[in-house]
């Protein structure tokens, strides 16, 4: 019996010892490790300066990034993408431990780890993704000749953490091509604010008048594209209205024609003639209506359809109108052509706020002059009168704004028009003597292209 408790006892011991021999066995082999798709080393502190070093080459790596034809090229290093070699190390510990039980039951040959990346904001060179991707956002807006709300359009923007995440995260899974992240931008209008409006009552209009023939026909085309895209736009107590902002570049793609507009001090055909008329009859109606004027300037001439100090003359990305709503109510600027030659700006919304008193002096005039001008393709001896001259002022406008309560605010403002030359083109062999006399207020004569071998007989200014 003692016996066959001893062969027992010893039949179990060398099973216990071949069974610690296999689990020892088993545990001392260790599966290869790789990271990031590479075989890495086991030993700790090779394995640091194996990380240091694949880290510095990941970072040269180019990555491509965007959206929408908005795509850039830039190193991951370059965006602030960049390995984590602690975070890395700390999987590979993890990844150990739980593989030493694993070992003993079932040794894996390969451990495969990722290489964890971060993004520390280095976005600067995600700028020209941000420019392609970037969308302004466009406020409602009423169109009061049909009646309708149009609603607004949510604009977007680049989100650079957002994006530089996805990078990290796309580096770590060996992804060269990441969508940028974008986040919306909300206009400050939106249709639901427009039902605070009171459509039925108007704060202050203006009107005025224009050819649509001849070459009025380019100008009277812009006029109206320049008035529907101002239509209906709103503008909450405290916002500001930029022209330019709003009715965009002059351009043939944005609807706009050839009509003649003031270049230097001389009419030439240009595309979007005729804007500035839609301009002016805004600033007149916001002068009367008691809005604030931020930004107005002067036409180099004075105009024909508006009182000198009322015109605003506008060039995209140069010179803007801009006005600001002072009232404790939303308006509206509804703009239209009541008839075929008028323009009218109506600033609806409430009822009249104050009344307006506007006058002006002439603070200094200028004489004007004539300028001959040679053109070679006119028919020989042809003189056309391409321009009428009139004097330069300096003007001083005198607004007075007298509120309900007895208030009142006075504006003082200025308006340099400079003098207007008489304009003649003449053809070949024209003789200056047989032109007609130098007009009254003229007091000189200047000559522009005149050919050097034509004799001509100077005509003495009057």
């Amino acid at each position: 019996m003692n016996l066959s408790r001893c062969m027992v006892a010893a039949t179990c011991a060398l099973g216990l010892v071949a069974a610690g021999s296999f689990i020892a066995l088993r545990v001392a082999r260790k599966p290869a490790l790789f990271i990031d798709g590479r075989l890495a080393p086991h030993d700790a502190s090779a394995r640091r300066a194996w990380l240091d070093e694949l880290a510095r080459r990941r970072a040269e790596e180019r990555v491509l990034v965007g959206a929408e034809g908005a795509w850039a090229t830039p190193r991951l290093g370059e965006l602030g993408v960049t390995a984590d070699v602690a975070a890395t190390e700390a999987g590979v510990s993890r990844a150990c431990e739980r593989t030493l039980w694993a070992r003993v039951k079932d040794a894996p040959a390969r451990l495969e780890i990722p290489l964890q990346f971060r993004g520390n904001l280095g976005g600067d060179r995600l700028e020209r993704v941000a420019q392609g991707l970037r969308r302004e956002p466009i406020g409602a807006r009423l169109d009061l000749s049909r009646h309708l709300r149009v609603p607004e359009v949510v604009g977007r923007e680049l989100d650079v953490d957002a994006t530089l995440a996805r990078v990290a995260d796309a580096a770590g899974r060996g992804q060269v091509r990441t969508e940028a992240a974008t986040r919306p931008l909300l206009p400050s209008i939106t249709e639901a604010s427009l039902k605070a409006v009171d459509v039925t009552k108007v704060v202050a209009s203006f009107e005025t008048t224009f050819a649509n023939t001849g070459v009025g026909v380019g100008r009277s085309a812009n006029i109206r594209s320049a008035a529907a895209k101002m239509d209906g736009t709103m503008l909450n107590p405290g916002d500001s209205f930029s022209f330019n902002d709003v009715v965009g570049p002059r351009t043939l793609e944005a609807g706009f024609t050839y009509a003649p507009e003031i270049v230097g001090d001389e009419l030439e055909t240009g595309v979007g003639g005729g804007t500035c008329q839609v301009a002016s009859t805004l600033h007149a109606a916001a002068l009367f209506g008691a809005l604030d004027v931020v930004e107005r300037h002067a036409h180099g001439r004075a105009s024909s359809y508006a009182k000198v100090g009322l015109d605003a003359t506008v060039a995209y990305g140069r010179v803007d109108l801009r006005l600001s709503n002072p009232f404790p109510f939303p308006v509206i600027l509804h703009a239209y052509l009541p008839s075929p030659t008028a323009v009218r700006v109506e600033i609806i919304g409430g009822e009249p706020q104050a009344a307006v008193k506007y006058g002006w002096a002439v603070h200094k005039s200028e004489d004007f002059f004539r300028r001959i001008t040679f053109k070679p393709g006119l028919e020989p001896g042809a003189v056309v009168k391409h321009q009428k001259g009139a004097k330069g002022q300096a003007i001083i406008s005198f607004v007075t704004v007298t509120f309900p309560d007895g208030r009142t605010q006075k504006r003082v403002y200025s308006s340099d028009y400079r003098p207007v030359p008489e304009v003649l083109w003449v053809g070949p062999g024209v003789d200056e003597a047989t032109l007609p006399e130098v007009p009254e207020g003229a007091t000189r004569v200047e000559r522009r292209g005149l050919l050097p071998q034509e004799p001509v007989a100077s005509a003495p200014a009057t």
